[in-house]
C-alpha cells in the first residue's frame, strides 16, 4: 500500500516536471516557430492529464496549465485558468461517461478546448472593443494557433501516455 502510495506521488509530480519542461519549450524564442505561429504545449498536456485520470485531477492541472499559459502570455490573470478549470473537468467527465481514452478523442476535444479558449480570447479582446477588421485577428492568429497545435498534440499524448502507462503497470504490480 505505501508503495502505491509513493508511485502515485510519483506520477503526479512527474506529469508536473513535463509540463513544466514543455512551459520552458513553448516559450523559447524561436523553437518550432512556423510563420510567426507557435504551438501551445501546456493545454494538450492538461487535457491528456485530464482523459486519463478523470474530473477532479484533470481540474487540478487544468488550473495550472491556465496559471503557466497567463505567465507566458497577454491575457487577463486568471483567464486561462478559469477556461481550463472548466474545459479538463469537462474533458474527464466526458471521458469517464461518454468517451474512450484514445488519440482520435483526444485531438477532437482538443480542438474544441483551443477553439473555446481561442474564442474568447478573440471575443473579450477585440470583438468587445469594436475594433475595425477584427476578423483578420481572428484568422490569421487565433486559427493558425489552433490548427498548428492541435497538429503537434498526438506528440503529447503519446508522451503523456507512455508516463502514466509506465506508472499505472508499476502500481498494478
Amino acid at each position: 500500500m505505501n508503495n502505491k502510495k509513493w508511485f502515485r506521488t510519483a506520477k503526479f509530480a512527474t506529469y508536473i516536471v513535463v509540463m513544466v519542461l514543455l512551459y520552458i519549450l513553448q516559450t523559447t524564442p524561436g523553437f518550432l516557430t512556423v510563420f510567426g505561429v507557435k504551438p501551445n504545449f501546456v493545454i494538450p498536456a492538461a487535457v491528456c492529464i485530464a482523459m486519463h485520470e478523470g474530473e477532479f485531477t484533470g481540474a487540478f492541472y487544468g488550473v495550472l496549465a491556465g496559471v503557466l499559459c497567463d505567465l507566458g502570455g497577454f491575457a487577463l490573470a486568471g483567464f486561462n485558468a478559469m477556461i481550463l478549470l472548466a474545459a479538463c473537468t469537462a474533458v474527464g467527465l466526458l471521458v469517464i461517461y461518454l468517451l474512450r481514452p484514445g488519440v482520435i478523442n483526444f485531438v477532437l476535444l482538443l480542438s474544441a478546448v483551443m477553439l473555446a479558449r481561442g474564442l474568447l480570447d478573440f471575443l473579450l479582446n477585440y470583438v468587445m472593443w469594436g475594433y475595425d477588421h477584427v476578423w483578420m485577428v481572428f484568422v490569421y492568429d487565433v486559427l493558425p494557433g489552433v490548427i498548428y497545435t492541435v497538429a503537434v498534440s498526438p506528440l503529447v499524448y503519446y508522451l503523456y501516455t507512455a508516463v502514466h502507462a509506465w506508472f499505472e503497470g508499476r502500481m498494478e504490480a
